[in-house]
């Protein structure tokens, strides 16, 4: 399912949890102001993010500055960057480097660099097994490469850890018309819209395995 710029930046939820890791207060509300920064002016937050870098913010500076090359449309770069400081961040708490890693899988799947994301997110999975994003992260890259059964697996993975979410039902459900399996494929259509009545890309994938059961054809992705 798709990925907007916006939405793989931040949330306020996000901002939070990531702010509230770092190890001082001083440094929680610059890391906070750095993060809400990036959606106010992603320029600005790219050079302050440098010059607290410069002046020893160590990961929480260079996070900020990773979301905002993002930000700024240089996503492969700054899933990049973002990758490299998740992996360095010892100090910062599993959470937090999960977060990191996904942010940088959804990142290079915005970049189409489909391998790359996989990989953060399975990385990612490592310090938190059990979050079911990531999880989702690993079916999004997987169908996005083709690779059908793997997108099944893996939305597999993600609905065992928070059954009847959409997005993990709306990609199985759209590997699962390109294998065929048109009533699979129904079933997860039907039970994701339940949960998500107004979710346009549902919608348009339920027109696609429409058209597919009218044809006899997978219908050519959108």
């Amino acid at each position: 399912m798709a990925r907007t710029a916006t939405a793989l930046v931040l949330s306020c939820a996000l901002t939070t949890a990531l702010a509230g890791a770092a190890h001082a207060d001083m440094t929680q509300e610059r890391y906070r102001a750095c993060l809400d920064q990036v959606s106010a002016n992603a320029e600005e937050a790219y050079e302050d993010a440098m010059i607290w870098r410069a002046q020893g913010g160590g990961w929480p500076a260079e996070h900020c500055a990773s979301l905002a090359q993002i930000a700024q449309g240089w996503s492969a770069t700054g899933a990049a960057r973002l990758r490299a400081n998740a992996e360095g961040a010892t100090q910062a708490s599993d959470m937090s480097r999960a977060i990191m890693f996904g942010q940088a899988g959804d990142a290079f799947l915005y970049a189409r660099q489909f391998d790359e994301a996989a990989g953060a997110f399975a990385r990612g999975l490592d310090f938190a097994p059990s979050d079911a994003g990531l999880a989702r992260g690993l079916a999004d890259a997987a169908y996005a490469r083709g690779d059908l059964d793997g997108a099944v697996a893996a939305a597999d993975a993600a609905l065992d850890i928070n059954p009847g979410e959409p997005g993990a039902l709306g990609v199985r459900a759209a590997a699962r018309l390109e294998q065929g399996a048109f009533d699979a494929a129904a079933d997860d259509i039907a039970t994701a819209l339940s949960a998500d009545p107004e979710n346009i890309e549902l919608l348009v994938l339920r027109g696609r395995l429409n058209e597919a059961r009218r044809t006899g054809q997978i219908p050519e992705r959108n």
